[in-house]
Formats: structure tokens, sequence, C-alpha cells
């Protein structure tokens, strides 16, 4: 049997299944790290795996208020500077039986243990309808803290008539009772619109978000291949703080609606003047962002003094079809079979440094600009 599969044995008998079914403390607070890793595996697992511990809660809530504030995430909190190396935009996804949840459940942990070993200490899982329990699992075994996310992507039929305090209420509780009846309570709210124009049902949803930023005090994650200028305009006319939302996939060049590089960066230029964020996630999927376009796209930025304002991660995501592994574009680029979370510091990184970006860039993409985000 392997690491992988042995850790999980131990730690998934001993994983509660609810965070407010435990010893009244828990259930008022939530666990430290500290406290949650004693019941998840009486210790052996944290000093095997190197998991790092809190000393308790009482330190972390006095070193807060210099620090920001804690941070949900699988596993109890943490604060912004216990993040380190922080990928912004990432999937443990969901499966469609046990045989396929438990080869996902193998590939999520030792992806998860590898991107440890190559210095990632956080992502953040922006699927709103991914297990949290299968989550807080591969944040237990690889020692990675995992924020999890409320929010909506693929919306149902009956959430298509909804309307913006409808989303709220969804969300409201979801952020004070925890995600499925887990007790883990999100870290992020993750939004998406399709194409342009924008349907007015994702403008409520956007609007829900924003109103939500405000009363939790988390970021938004936007999913925006297409349109960040507009769907930055109406969280702004919902109130959002613009400096805590960051735009995923905003480098896909089919999304630019036939604007040239250099329109797209001065396009880009009108979002982050604001002051959010864009991640970058195509490194290695260069059939939806020349490797040369995206180079110019941060070199420029950084040029034109906005290297605060990006990030980099690698929306890794997976299906399981005939007992065998399908990562997402793995069989539209070369190579593509690797690109999973620590192809960000094996490989984005080094292919960075070669087309001339700043070293000092790169480490604001990849630690200070998502602690900041997640500085409330």
């Amino acid at each position: 049997m392997s690491l992988v599969a042995r850790t999980w044995e131990i730690l998934s008998s001993r994983l509660p299944s609810r965070m407010n079914s435990l010893d009244p403390p828990f259930a008022q607070s939530g666990p430290n790290r500290r406290d949650f890793l004693r019941l998840a595996s009486a210790g052996s697992a944290a000093a095997l795996l190197g998991l790092p511990l809190r000393s308790s809660a009482a330190d972390a809530e006095k070193s807060a208020d210099s620090d920001g504030k804690p941070i949900n995430t699988a596993t109890g909190t943490i604060l912004p500077s216990e993040m380190g190396i922080t990928s912004l935009h990432e999937h443990i996804p969901n499966q469609t039986d046990p045989a396929a949840t438990a080869l996902s459940r193998e590939v999520a942990i030792r992806e998860l243990i590898k991107a440890r070993e190559h210095g990632i200490r956080t992502i953040v899982e922006v699927g709103p309808l991914n297990d949290p329990r299968e989550i807080r699992a591969a944040a237990v075994a690889s020692g990675v803290n995992i924020i999890c996310c409320t929010g909506f992507y693929t919306l149902s039929p009956m959430q298509k008539a909804m309307k913006a305090p409808d989303f709220e209420r969804v969300m409201t509780r979801q952020f004070e009772e925890g995600l499925q009846d887990t007790g883990i309570r999100p870290g992020v709210i993750k939004t998406r619109s399709n194409q342009l124009p924008i349907a007015p049902v994702e403008r409520e949803v956007f609007t829900a978000a924003a109103r939500m930023q405000q009363r939790f005090g988390v970021p938004i994650c936007i999913h925006s291949v297409t349109g960040c200028a507009d769907q930055q305009a109406i969280l702004e006319a919902a109130g959002a703080d613009l400096t805590r939302c960051y735009f995923s996939h905003v480098e896909a060049q089919f999304g630019w609606e036939k604007r040239s590089v250099p329109e797209q960066v001065d396009y880009f230029e009108t979002v982050v003047k604001k002051g959010s964020t864009l991640c970058f996630n195509n490194f290695g999927n260069w059939n939806h962002t020349k490797p040369e376009a995206l180079a110019e796209i941060i070199r420029e930025l950084t040029a034109r003094g906005y290297d605060d304002r990006m990030a980099a991660s690698m929306d890794a995501t997976w299906k399981i079809e005939d007992g065998a592994v399908k990562l997402l574009w793995a069989d539209t680029n070369e190579g593509g079979e690797d690109r999973t979370y620590s192809y960000l510091t094996r490989k984005a990184v080094p292919w960075m440094e070669s087309q001339g970006i700043p070293r000092t860039t790169i480490d604001k993409m990849l630690v200070a600009n998502p602690r900041r985000i997640f500085t409330a």
C-alpha cells in the first residue's frame, strides 16, 4: 500500500464528519490546526508529513490585529502570514462513483504532497460544489492549507430564476453554518459569467457576491475568460472591494474579442488601475494562450507599475474515465499530463525567468499579492 493510501486510511477513520459535532469550544469558534490534527491523527501523521502547527487559538487571536483577519481553511484558520507560496485558483474535483472518488483522492493527496515539496503552502479551491470532506482530507494528508469557497458557477434551472437576495441567503448559511453540513467555512466567494453581454441572472450573482464580501470580509474569485472589465463594473456598482477581487483565465486569447496583445494589455490596465488582480492560469496550456503573448502581458504590466496586481496559478483539475485519470487539457498540450499544482513552481517560475520577467514580480505573484488579497 502506498504512503498516500496508508495516510488516507489512517486519517479518514478519524476525520469528524461534521465539525459542529465536536467539543463545545470547536462548535463555537472552529478548530485550530493543532487541535484538529490531534483529533484527526493523534499527532503521528502530523509529524510524518511535517504539517505546520499553530500554538493556540489564543495566540492566533493575539496576532490577528497586526497580521489581518484569520482566514478560513478546510482544517481551521490560518493567518495571512502563514499562506506562503499560494496558488489562487485550483480544484479538487468531485467524481461519479466510489472507485473514481478513491482514485481521485489518491491523485489529489499525491499531487499536493508534491506541491508542498516544491514550496507551495496554500491553494484556493474554487469549485463551489466540490466535496469539502475530500478537500479537508487532502489538506490533512498533505499539509497544504486549502481555502474552500462558496458561490455559484454552473446554475441549475431553479437557480436561474433566483435574485440576489436568494443567492445571499444560500451563501450566508454556508458562511455561518459551513459547507455541505461539514462545519467547514468558506474563505472566498466564486462567481462567473459565461459570455458578453453578461446575463441578468449572472448580474444577480455578482451583486450578491459583492454584498457577501461586505458582510464577511472575504475575497471574490471571478471566472473571467471574457469581459473582466464588465464584471468589475457590476461588482463596483454593488459595493465590492475591488482590491480583493481577482479575475481568472483572463489571458485566454479566445476571450479577447479580437483584440491584439497590445490592445489587451491596455484593456487589462483599465481593470488593474482600479485595484483588482489578474490571475493567470495558462502556463503550459499554450493552446489557449501563446507563450509569447503571456510573457508580453506580464512584462508590460510590470513595466507600467502593476506587478502588485498579478497572480499565477494552474487551475489543475481532472476527471476519472474507465479507471484512468484525465487531466484537463493534457491531451491538447505537449507535456500536459505534468500540469498539476507543483507545475507552478517547478516549470512556470523558471519559464517566467527565462522570459525576462523579474524575480521580484514573480515573488509578488506567488506570495505578496495573494497574501494582500486575503488580508482583511
